[in-house]
């Protein structure tokens, strides 16, 4: 879906309480001019009217009629989109997938975009593209569950049921699940976050199949949005691997649990990290690849260690680690960590990047340290991979709920002061002025094409979450409360996005200034 189209919601939404007081006129579909001109063809006005679709509608929705498109917006739940439009029309005919429409009277299913081609008497037409939005205009994830989900470890069996609401393409509507808890302190909150499991990999909502996906529920996020722009930046900053996401809305076991962003779960995968899956099972001669390791202070996995520093490192793959493999990891990860911090680290043949994949770090630490990321000082979420016969990298970038001043603690409520660049292992990278120079370099390239229209893609997903964050905050009632560990409490959504961006935007300042220090 396009950015042009979210902002037609919004002008959509905003002006349809006026158009719902107004008397609807009946409308008979047939030219209303007295003298028939033989190339006309336009959509004059297209209604859903209640009266026609009393199953489905509670008030009549009045559409929008564009050049060469019609968007509507029916503001509260309802999963049937079988309706009967009303429309006036200067055509001769109006014609659906080889369907004369009759103004009143044909159904159709408007679940996904339809074309409307109205023919002249001149025997031209012209198309018009109809897209009809339910509730917030997000897509909508109707979940069932065999029992409730109340455990991080246990999987509930369970049913989805996906309404795309013509944002994006989704062939499969419905599918088999199971569904469990997931997060640290985020499953503490009242709104929980949750992974869920397909039984069949699955394309959703326009991203790549696959069978895990996770439910943020961004709960001490009051913007909804700084996992968001993170993955935005990371894909800007071309960090390795970023996740994408969707926003959408979720309603679970009848209940609608509010504002969730879907995102690609963090593993091993041909759409996701993309490098070889060791098993059991691999030769010897696969051994060097592929590993994905979370650096993670709560050691959140069966299998660990820590390196001489006492970094923590979590295997997150392969599940079913062998003693060799992990053997191997371990080794590399100290040998990795002894060169890195011996006295001739930064020889360009035997130093630190005869090991380490550099440019990834370098995109990793300008994503983090551009968003103060508090976790990112290696605590948790930071993922490194090793491909096979390759280098270790940094990523993918996870994990933002404490980032852009969202944070009461360790300062990072302050947009100045370096952060990430104090972790263990970046901080002797930077002891090394060729390090320095790159990270500068890309800095000042990524600042002159990336930046600056940041604040145009804020504005414009905060616009497309106008009326989801509404439906959100009425049903967790947090704008006008403090939220740990919220730095603020403002009482606005807007208010909540513009603190975000005057934090990023004095953020940005710093950085330039003291990256070109260095």
């Amino acid at each position: 879906m396009t950015r042009n189209i979210y902002a037609i919601l919004v002008l959509l939404c905003t002006v349809l309480p006026a158009c719902r007081k107004e008397e609807t006129t009946q409308l008979s579909g047939d030219p209303i001019a007295d003298t028939v001109v033989p190339s006309a063809k336009e959509i004059l006005s297209f209604t859903f009217e209640a009266k026609n679709n009393p199953q489905q509608l509670v008030r009549d929705v009045v559409c929008h009629v564009y050049e060469d498109h019609i968007s509507g917006c029916i503001p509260y739940l309802s999963s049937n989109k079988s309706l009967i439009a009303t429309f006036n029309t200067t055509g001769t005919s109006v014609i659906v997938n080889g369907v004369v429409q009759q103004t009143g009277v044909t159904s159709n299913d408007f679940s996904r975009p339809l074309t409307f081609t109205v023919k002249a008497a001149d025997n031209t037409t012209k198309d018009y593209t109809l897209q009809l939005f339910t509730f917030t205009g997000l897509p909508i994830l109707y979940i069932e569950t065999e029992n409730p989900v109340v455990s991080k470890d246990d999987y509930v069996k369970g049913h989805m049921t996906i309404d795309a609401n013509t944002k994006y393409p989704q062939a499969v509507t419905d599918m088999q699940l199971e569904m469990r808890g997931r997060g640290s302190s985020t499953w503490n909150m009242p709104k929980k976050p949750y992974r869920i499991k397909l039984n069949t990999k699955t394309e959703m909502l326009g991203m790549p199949a696959a069978k895990k996906w996770v439910l943020l529920a961004n709960f001490a996020d009051k913007t909804l949005l700084r996992n968001y722009l993170a993955l935005e930046i990371g894909r800007r900053f071309e960090a390795a691997f970023t996740p994408r996401a969707r926003f959408v809305e979720v309603i679970l076991n009848g209940e609608f649990m509010g504002n969730y962003l879907l995102t690609d779960q963090v593993e091993v995968g041909a759409t996701r990290v993309n490098i070889p899956e060791l098993k059991p099972s691999s030769t010897a001669t696969d051994i060097s690849g592929g590993y994905l390791l979370e650096v993670d202070e709560r050691l959140d996995e069966t299998v660990w260690f820590r390196s001489q520093l006492q970094v923590p490192f979590t295997i997150k793959s392969p599940e079913d680690i062998t003693s060799a493999q992990l053997d191997y990891i371990r080794n590399y990860i100290q040998q990795t960590e002894n060169t890195l911090y011996s006295p001739g680290f930064a020889d360009p043949v035997e130093g630190y990047s005869k090991y380490i994949n550099t440019p990834t770090f370098i995109n990793w630490f300008l994503v983090n340290e551009l968003l103060k990321n508090n976790d990112a000082v290696f605590f948790s979420s930071v993922f490194m991979y090793k491909d096979r016969n390759a280098k270790l990298s940094m990523g993918p970038i996870w994990d933002f709920d404490l980032a852009l001043g969202n944070v009461t603690y360790n300062g990072n409520n302050i947009p100045e002061g370096w952060w990430v660049k104090n972790a263990a292992w970046i901080n002797r990278l930077f002891d090394d002025p060729v390090f320095v120079k790159q990270v500068k370099d890309r800095w000042n390239i990524l600042k002159a094409t990336q930046i600056s229209t940041l604040y145009t893609f804020i504005n414009e997903s905060a616009a497309q979450l106008k009326y989801s964050q509404q439906e959100n905050f009425n049903k967790w009632d947090l704008l006008y409360n403090y939220t740990w560990p919220n730095a603020v409490s403002l009482g606005s959504y807007d208010s909540e996005v513009q603190y975000m961006k005057d934090w990023l935007a004095k953020r940005i300042k710093w950085m330039d200034a003291e990256i070109n220090k260095l």
